[in-house]
Parts: structure tokens; sequence; C-alpha cells
């Protein structure tokens, strides 16, 4: 398939270290290549180290002229951390969408003496139960598949390149648990998009 006339799309990927939010990148990245598409990754933002802050952005499409957009550039926020996404909601388009996963690790820096989480209630938000599907399957550091299966269902990308992309660079003893997490959130996304979300369009 020709990226060649492709408006660009543009997801930003953010989380947590130790999330697998590079290999989150790396797999869309490698889809999308098998798909054709010209692809820009930017360097990852923040903290690599387990529980910084770290986010990169992923584009495919024509023509690509940098890796990264600005506040109100992203059609995609695709977040393995509750207060990951709120953090970077300002780079989502008004009409984008944002896939979250449902799990939130209070910051050290809020102090306000309450365990609840800021509202969640913009309207761009989808919400997805990855780390409870991971903790199901005993495999929490797999958690970036099953959200990867999430933002499949808004990328033009066919299930060969997904399947090719799924197939390179695992570990052996992994892949099965990787492939049913992805399945599920492709799963968990394809009924949500029935019931009609708001979303980036194919």
């Amino acid at each position: 398939m020709s990226d060649a006339g492709t408006a660009p799309l543009t997801i930003l990927l953010a989380g947590l270290g130790g999330q697998g939010v590079v290999t989150a990148g790396d797999l869309l990245i490698a889809a999308a290549l098998h798909e054709g598409y010209e692809v820009k990754k930017s360097e990852i933002h923040g903290l690599s180290r387990r529980f910084g802050s770290v986010s990169c952005q992923v584009r495919l499409g024509s023509p690509l002229h940098s890796p990264l957009r600005g506040h109100g550039g992203i059609d995609i926020l695709l977040a393995l951390e509750g207060y990951e996404a709120l953090k970077q909601l300002p780079y989502l388009k008004p009409e984008g969408v944002g896939l979250v996963n449902e799990f939130w690790l209070r910051p050290a820096a809020i102090q306000t003496g309450t365990e609840t989480p800021p509202s969640r209630e913009d309207p761009r938000l989808q919400w997805f139960p990855g780390t409870t599907q991971a903790q199901e399957l005993e495999a929490p550091r797999s958690l970036n598949y099953y959200m990867v299966g999430v933002v499949s269902e808004w990328l033009p990308l066919s299930e060969t390149s997904w399947e090719q992309s799924l197939a390179e660079g695992q570990r052996a003893k992994a892949a099965p648990t990787n492939r049913q997490l992805f399945e599920r959130g492709r799963a968990a996304a394809r009924a949500l998009r029935r019931r009609g979300p708001r979303g980036v369009p194919r």
C-alpha cells in the first residue's frame, strides 16, 4: 500500500517508565512501514526510569516535514496511565481522540490530601481496562500490547501489517500472551466504536 495522498496522522504515546511506551511506538512504526507508509518518530521525552514520565510521537502519511506536532496538533493520544493522559491533553486536536488505560499512579508532587483522580470527563477520552486485563493474564509488563490493540482500531493499517509487526522482536515465551492482550484490546475498542464514540475517522 502506498501512502501517496494520505494526510499525515499523528499519534502521541504517553505513560510511565516500565510500561513499554517505547515498545508500543516501535510496534506502530513496524506496522505502518509494512503497510507502505512514510513514518517519522520523535525522540522520547521525559524520564525513562521506572515510573518517570515517558512520551513520544509517531507520524505516518505524506508529506511528513517534522517528527513532532505541537499543542492542538495530535490526532490520537494513546496513554498507558491516567495522569499522563490528562497532562498531554493540550496536544490533542479538538476533534481528536484519547485512548487511555484505566490506571492512576498518584504523582508525588500532588499533595492535595485526596486520592480521588482528577476529572476525566473530557468527551475526547475513551477509557479501557488495560491493567486489569494484563493482570488477569499475569502479564503486567505486556500492558502495552493491549493498548496497541486498542489503537489499532483507529489506524488505517491492515491485519497483515499488524501480524508482521507483532511477529518481530518478541521473546517466544511471551508472544502468545502479548498476542492475546493485543486481541483483547482490539476487541474492546471495536465494541466501543460500534456504540458510536467520538473518534478519528478512518
